[in-house]
């Protein structure tokens, strides 16, 4: 498993978000299918960002260690606030943003 394999996850998520977001939006509700779309927009940019520290701060051909700090250090407090602010908005489904967040996990499972 290389680094494509994770650009790969990120891409079909996303792709698996923007399909079945008009068929949520149709046959469940609009607020669901906008949270199923923010979850799995969230997750991405999370997992984005693991990998930009994990490769920046790793020996290897692409160290650069003040990328990965300053991606470590802008990650924890900005994306986890918005990550808090999804969760707390009474307008988002909870059930939906789960559904979101873990479309990562079904897209790796089924190895895109």
């Amino acid at each position: 498993m290389d680094l494509r394999f994770i650009d790969r996850v990120i891409k079909a998520t996303l792709l698996l978000a923007a399909i079945l977001f008009p068929f949520f939006a149709l046959y469940i509700k609009m607020n669901f299918a906008l949270s199923v779309l923010f979850g799995a927009v969230w997750g991405s940019l999370n997992l984005l960002a693991i990998k930009i520290i994990i490769t920046s701060l790793l020996p290897g051909p692409a160290k650069n260690t003040v990328l990965g700090l300053l991606v470590l250090f802008l990650k924890l407090p900005i994306l986890y606030f918005i990550g808090y602010l999804l969760v707390t908005w009474d307008y988002l489904s909870v059930y939906g943003l789960l559904w979101g967040f873990s479309g990562i996990f079904i897209v790796a499972l089924l190895k895109v």
